[in-house]
């Protein structure tokens, strides 16, 4: 099966590219450029810029004093709490015979030029983690769909930085990953697996979505080789949780997460973990890591 991996250049999503490189017959990769270019004009000009607005002026003032002054001093800008997937989070290592493109421009991922590569390139699947919400036109590339890695369970919690907003949320029982089929909407497709990982006292947001990652990177290996088999049912998606969107992962959002974390937020989960795992798990849909038991189970017994 003929796999095309999407992706941000972000370091899990750079890693996902990577690990699907050593397990499935990846043909391409597309790193879709998702940051603007940055202002690079002289302090004077910026300055002039914003004397016509002085709130707009104070506020930005503000926000370089506490980037210069409050931000590196924050937990998760520790170097032990460092969100790092090591050298495959870092670049993107292509193996022989796998195409690659880099987009230009801010999330134009939908843009023709882009859409003809990938089409050219004949994918059976289009397996994504990061990318923009994708059209019409490149979902229907594909004979076996688009498939995506949510780094959430999309009953609970869809959208962006999930994982930390469970966190904030008093919610670490809610922490796991989907793998789901695109539809029009976002994170709301139907469900081929979902998984939780493993959570101890001295986990963190970082640590937390480092094993999310991990883990949904085997859920789409799995996915990927059901769909060749013929074997994949997925799961259509009742109940669809909050939507998170970038905007709202604001810095004070971030450094109260991290102060949940301090303040006990796993100790007080792990303490009651039968108890508030209950919902969750009466509410996952394909769970991982109960099909992985089977399967394991069904090679020792053929070997």
């Amino acid at each position: 099966m003929r796999v095309l991996v999407v992706v941000s250049p972000d370091k899990s999503d750079v890693f996902f590219a990577n690990q699907l490189m050593k397990f499935l017959n990846v043909v391409g990769v597309v790193v879709e450029n998702q940051t603007p270019e940055r202002d690079r004009s002289s302090l004077i000009k910026k300055a002039t810029k914003y004397a016509s607005s002085p709130r707009t002026f104070i506020r930005r003032s503000l926000d370089v004093l506490d980037r210069t002054f409050l931000e590196p001093r924050q937990a998760y800008n520790q170097p032990g709490n460092a969100l790092d997937f090591g050298e495959e989070g870092r670049k993107l290592i292509v193996s022989d015979g796998v195409e690659s493109l880099y987009t230009e421009g801010v999330n134009a991922i939908n843009a023709s030029e882009y859409r003809d590569w990938m089409h050219n390139l004949r994918p059976d699947v289009i397996a994504v983690c990061g990318a923009s919400i994708m059209k019409a036109d490149l979902l229907s590339i594909p004979a076996y769909g688009v498939v995506n890695l949510h780094g959430g369970l999309s009953q609970f919690y869809r959208g962006l930085f999930t994982t930390d907003w469970a966190i904030h949320n008093n919610e670490p029982e809610c922490v796991g990953a989907t793998v789901h089929f695109v539809s029009r909407g976002v994170d709301d497709g139907d469900v081929v697996y979902q998984g939780r990982p493993t959570i101890v006292a001295d986990d963190n947001p970082n640590s937390l979505y480092e094993k999310v990652v991990r883990l949904g990177v085997e859920m789409m290996v799995q996915a990927v080789s059901d769909l060749e088999q013929r074997r994949c049912h997925s799961v259509s998606l009742t109940t669809k949780g909050r939507l998170y969107l970038n905007d709202s992962f604001t810095t004070r959002v971030k450094r109260n997460t991290w102060r949940r974390i301090q303040a006990g937020v796993l100790s007080d989960y792990l303490a009651n973990k039968s108890e508030r795992d209950q919902r969750v798990e009466t509410a996952l849909i394909n769970d991982f890591s109960k099909v992985s038991k089977v399967r394991k189970a069904a090679t020792v017994s053929t070997s």
